[in-house]
């Protein structure tokens, strides 16, 4: 997951949207913090899943932001419009 998180991160490009799904252990917040420490240069990367969205600012930039979400404890699709995810995406 470390090596395909370096290859991803040379890949994706401003506005991407990555999502992944999977069972619990699968991977997924081990690659997220591959992608997010080549991106970045940040080290410590917490697993979303309490706060549901932490943002990290890309190598390079001021105002370009990673966005790493965990709607894990969700339900409903609607929930992500009802905590602002939406509205604070359009801000940027």
């Amino acid at each position: 997951m470390k090596k395909l998180g370096k290859i991803l991160s040379n890949i994706f490009k401003v506005k991407d949207v990555i999502c992944m799904n999977g069972n619990l252990g699968a991977g997924k917040t081990y690659l997220s913090r591959s992608l997010i420490n080549n991106m970045t240069g940040i080290l410590e990367v917490p697993s979303p899943t309490f706060n549901l969205v932490q943002t990290y600012p890309l190598c390079g930039s001021n105002n370009i932001e990673i966005w790493h979400c965990d709607f894990y404890r969700l339900n409903e699709f609607d929930e992500v419009e009802e905590i602002g995810v939406f509205e604070d995406i359009k801000k940027k």
